[in-house]
C-alpha cells in the first residue's frame, strides 16, 4: 500500500517479516490513542538503534517524546521520527557515514570531513550532521541531500557529498590487486 513507512518486501526494513506484518495488524486494529502507543512501543524496541552516542541520544529523546504524545498526530509524527531513523532508503540509512565538502568563509581550503547520515525520508533524501574544525573555524550544522538516484542526488553525489574513502595506503594496494 506504499504508506505503510516500509519499501515492501524484505530489504533489510523488516518489512517482510512476521513480526512486522504482527505489529501492522495491530496498528491496523487500535481504535484510539492509548492502542496505538502501545503498538509504537512494541515498534520502538524492535528496531535496531543507531550505532554510537548519537544513537543512543537521539533513541532516548524519541522515547520521552512517544511518551509524552497524547493526540493521534504527534503519534502519527512519532512514527515518522522512527521511520526516518531506522528504515533503509536506496541503499541509505541513518547511521551510515559519509563525506561531506567544506570550505572556508572565503571559499578557500575546500576539504572532505566526516559526517554521518542522521535520518532518512520516504523519498530518498536523507540529513546530514556535519562537524567542522580548522584552525580559524569550527562549527557543527545539519545538511539535506536528494535521493542519491535522482537528477539533483546524482549532481549532489561527488559534488557536496561522497561515501568514505579508504586510506590513502589502502587505495593503493586495492589498485595494485585489481591490476
Amino acid at each position: 500500500d506504499g504508506g505503510d513507512g516500509g519499501d515492501g518486501g524484505d530489504g533489510g526494513d523488516g518489512s517482510g517479516t512476521a513480526g512486522w506484518v504482527q505489529w501492522r495488524r495491530s496498528v491496523k486494529a487500535a481504535t484510539g490513542a492509548a492502542e496505538l502507543k502501545t503498538a509504537m512501543r512494541q515498534l520502538g524496541d524492535a528496531v535496531p538503534a543507531a550505532e554510537g552516542r548519537a544513537g543512543r541520544v537521539w533513541r532516548s529523546s524519541w522515547w520521552a517524546r512517544l511518551e509524552e504524545s497524547v493526540t493521534l498526530p504527534q503519534l502519527a509524527l512519532r512514527l515518522l521520527e522512527l521511520e526516518a531513523a531506522v528504515w533503509p532508503r536506496h541503499g541509505v540509512v541513518a547511521g551510515m557515514p559519509l563525506e561531506a565538502a567544506v570550505q572556508e568563509r572565503d571559499g578557500s581550503n575546500r576539504e572532505w570531513v566526516r559526517a554521518g547520515i542522521v535520518s532518512v525520508w520516504r523519498d530518498g533524501s536523507f540529513r546530514v550532521r556535519v562537524r567542522f574544525e580548522s584552525r580559524s573555524e569550527r562549527g557543527e550544522w545539519l545538511e539535506d541531500y536528494a535521493n542519491p538516484l535522482s537528477k539533483q542526488g546524482r549532481k549532489e553525489r561527488g559534488a557536496e557529498w561522497r561515501w568514505p574513502q579508504p586510506p590513502p595506503e589502502q587505495r593503493g594496494r586495492r589498485s595494485r590487486a585489481a591490476g
